[in-house]
């Protein structure tokens, strides 16, 4: 890599790497470090990526305008698994890569899923809330053990959960595109078509991507599939639900609870139809925000940004056209 290559970061985990920042600049690397303006601007970005060779981005939108505006950009990397607010076609058109960090955050949003779902069950926020307010509420939650958990999706972090969830002795059925049988053998875990999976749980754990065949799945038809009393988990992408017909069923008392950390309008000024219902717990898309799962994310961010410059392949690249010659 010949001269200073600029990589703009403004993922706040990466920033905060001192070993990603230390591996970048160790690369040669030009290391300028941006916090994205609240509300954000396209035209903000568009000017802090005009001569940028690679960007490691949160999740600010990644347009076919700005792509076309970065003339010196070589590589995106997120860092994460998430891409959708990235224009992948317009990258792979000016054979860019975009590189995810994929294996480093599983087992944390594995963790706060059941997080999630033993809050939902047993009313932790709301017992939290109402002793801090001098009040004494003893909410009358659910178990957990034994009951029936169906997950949608089984990639890392849906085998991820099933794991922690035979320890609460689980009855764990999944929906997936790709079954395992050497995995469901090894882990008690059956499969399932939707409307079944859906029928048959007491808790239902989000873990698909988000595309145009998953966009709204969980929609009014397919929540009246859910168990009177179930709960829904999710910890991939809002656009999986619709956000209104999830209020209005736990509202209405069919199901009896939700916890979600995405929303599909995300910040402190959201105005998701989930924000302020009874039964729903919302946390602000935190799932991968451990120490441990933050600083591996960043290292495999900052070194895929190293390995293109340095033009090399890194493992994980969303668009792989991009090396076809």
């Amino acid at each position: 890599m010949s001269g200073a290559a600029k990589v703009l970061i403004t993922a706040r985990g990466v920033a905060a790497s001192a070993a990603a920042l230390a591996h970048l600049r160790a690369a040669g690397c030009e290391v300028v470090v941006r916090e994205p303006p609240t509300p954000l601007s396209e035209e903000w970005l568009l000017e802090q990526t005009r001569d940028a060779a690679g960007l490691i981005f949160a999740m600010e939108p990644v347009s076919a305008r700005l792509i076309a505006a970065a003339a010196a950009l070589k590589v995106i990397a997120r860092p994460a698994v998430g891409y959708d607010t990235v224009d992948i076609a317009a990258c792979t058109a000016r054979r860019i890569p975009v590189t995810l960090a994929v294996g480093t955050n599983h087992e944390s949003v594995a963790d706060f899923t059941l997080a999630l779902l033993l809050a939902a069950a047993r009313g932790l926020p709301e017992a939290a809330a109402a002793t801090q307010r001098h009040e004494w509420l003893r909410c009358i939650g659910t178990e957990v053990w034994g009951k029936s958990l169906t997950l949608i999706g089984l990639g890392r972090i849906g085998r991820a959960v099933a794991r922690r969830a035979r320890g609460f002795e689980m009855r764990v059925r999944a929906v997936t595109r790709s079954p395992d049988a050497e995995f469901a053998a090894r882990h008690g875990l059956e499969y399932v078509a939707l409307e079944e999976g859906l029928r048959l749980a007491d808790f239902v754990s989000l873990h698909a991507p988000l595309t145009s065949a998953t966009q709204r799945m969980i929609n009014a038809q397919t929540l009246g599939w859910m168990k009177s009393g179930a709960y829904l988990i999710n910890t991939a992408r809002g656009g999986l639900i619709d956000e209104a017909a999830l209020a209005a069923a736990v509202r209405d008392g069919r199901l009896a609870g939700a916890a979600v950390d995405v929303l599909e309008e995300e910040g402190a000024h959201s105005h998701s139809p989930l924000l302020g219902v009874p039964g729903i717990v919302v946390t602000p898309h935190m799932a991968t925000f451990s120490r441990e799962a933050m600083e591996r994310a960043a290292l495999a961010a900052a070194d895929s940004v190293v390995q293109v410059l340095q033009g090399r392949r890194p493992a994980h690249v969303v668009n792989p056209a991009v090396y076809e010659s």
